[in-house]
């Protein structure tokens, strides 16, 4: 479920406690935290690194070396060509922030800049720099619209850069919506749009450092030649390669695509963890995340020889990169792992072949549509069921897939106190929020699908306010479910 949490939410909850305590002190001194709030409000969009209403890449990902260069605004036919011959003639990839209206009316400049292997990414349909000031359906339609427009060309852009920086607090679900994220600036020469060019490369090189995203303008400058825009730009990068920095495409400088060709938009959960791939396995292990991961091998490690051992085919439900793919493999005849994500997927598959493991079957999709194709011995997920939306009416699915007496085994968030902080955490993060659910609605939701619970155990943190933020389920299809099945239509058993 879409649910865009931001800092700035916190802060307006924090600002109205405080108030609500004042009130009793003062009623004139309880004006002073809303009135704050309000000021934050209307100051933080002119702050382009800042993110207060919704997270923003502005800087490359942590440890990044190179910087990137992305230009805005364009295609223009007067600058935008002359643009990609010195960027060709110095091997450089660059992303283009392009306007749908000026991207339907240089089509041939759109097709040259993706021929030349760069990224295009969208900046709005009018580039209407009070965008922000508007109401919800006009940004919408802005965001919306020049994705159309750039359909055309077979791509899907991912990246979105609101027009001079400004974002807002209905910004983060109109992208998530359209299966985006913001990218903004971290270096900047002040060009206004290209209106002052007159020492942009030594106004950049100044300033410029590992990991930056550099703010560019490939459009004709009002005053003044494109030759002198040009030349500020070729002395940009000597300058860049000079200071023994590295000009990488802003997809490996951030470590997410900004762009991808044809296909439909992607849901924010297959958008977060495509730009999480690269370095998911190590996030798992080394981050705050890795109580509860090391906690699922060790539950996980326990059921291998009683669950998985010897069986026949099993589906995983949410295989990511095969954190434990792998070793099902090993015990059954074959594992069919579905992901949201192909990035994960095509990482599982590489640690398949390197390992020697060939009864691994991928298939890319959301389970809630896909087709189940059974009969399974066991079916299994680990802190995957949490983004359905129909886990019932999923485990309804499931039933006549799961052979009579297979097994149903998954870990998935509990219901608890500690849990909601990470719920709340993940949707400031992710823009979702994750779905967990107590012991006995798990129990109610399997007897309703068909399922015999075998015992439902709390994990992780239980204590005298937290019982447990990790629910290990186990259950079993009874054997005689498919004689009964046959007696009630009115076969023979």
């Amino acid at each position: 479920m879409i649910c865009p949490l931001s800092p700035a939410h916190l802060v307006a909850l924090t600002a109205f406690q405080i108030a609500t305590l004042l009130l009793f002190i003062d009623p004139i001194w309880a004006a002073l935290p809303l009135a704050l709030f309000i000021l934050l409000c209307l100051l933080t969009p002119f702050f382009p690194r800042l993110s207060f209403f919704l997270p923003i890449l502005s800087r490359g990902a942590k440890g990044a070396r190179g910087v990137a260069l992305t230009f805005d605004d364009g295609p223009d036919p007067q600058v935008t060509p002359k643009v990609l011959e010195l960027l060709g003639r110095h091997g450089i990839n660059a992303t283009f922030f392009v306007t749908g209206r000026r991207a339907e009316r240089y089509p041939e400049l759109i097709e040259a800049i993706l021929a030349a292997g760069h990224a295009v990414a969208n900046h709005s349909l009018n580039h209407d720099p009070f965008l922000m000031l508007k109401t919800t359906e006009t940004l919408r339609s802005e965001v919306a619209g020049a994705q159309q427009v750039l359909r055309r060309f077979g791509i899907q852009p991912l990246a979105f850069r609101p027009p001079v920086g400004i974002t807002n607090s209905r910004l983060w679900r109109v992208l998530l919506e359209n299966g985006m994220f913001c990218v903004n600036f971290s270096c900047r020469a002040g060009d206004m749009g290209n209106r002052r060019i007159a020492g942009l490369a030594r106004k950049i090189l100044a300033k410029v450092k590992p990991g930056d995203i550099v703010l560019l303008h490939d459009v004709a400058p009002p005053k003044g030649e494109p030759a002198q825009l040009l030349a500020e730009f070729s002395r940009l990068i000597e300058g860049i390669k000079g200071k023994d920095l590295e000009i990488v495409p802003l997809a490996r400088l951030i470590g997410r695509e900004v762009m991808q060709r044809e296909g439909a938009s992607p849901d924010p959960a297959e958008l977060f963890y495509d730009g999480l791939a690269a370095g998911y396995d190590d996030e798992q292990f080394h981050s705050n995340v890795s109580m509860s991961r090391t906690m699922e091998q060790q539950l996980f490690a326990a059921r291998v020889p009683t669950l998985f051992s010897g069986r026949g085919r099993v589906l995983e439900i949410g295989a990511g990169t095969g954190i434990f793919t792998l070793e099902i493999a090993r015990n059954c005849s074959e594992v069919v792992a579905v992901d949201i994500s192909a990035k994960m997927l095509q990482l599982l598959e590489h640690k398949a072949k390197a390992e020697g493991i060939n009864n691994v079957s991928i298939v890319k999709g959301n389970v809630e549509e896909l087709p189940l194709s059974g009969p399974y011995s066991v079916v299994c997920a680990f802190s995957a069921l949490e983004y359905l939306k129909d886990l019932p009416g999923l485990l309804k699915q499931l039933s006549p897939e799961v052979e009579p007496g297979g097994t149903i085994y998954f870990i998935t968030a509990r219901t608890s106190l500690f849990r909601l902080f990470t719920q709340i955490g993940n949707a400031m993060r992710q823009g979702m929020w994750l779905q967990s659910r107590s012991r006995g609605r798990m129990e109610r939701m399997l007897r309703e699908a068909g399922f015999e619970p075998v015992s439902i155990t709390p994990h992780l943190l239980k204590c005298v306010i937290n019982g447990g933020m990790l629910l290990e389920v186990v259950a079993r299809k009874p054997e005689s479910t498919a004689a009964q099945v046959t007696a009630a239509a009115g076969g023979t058993p």
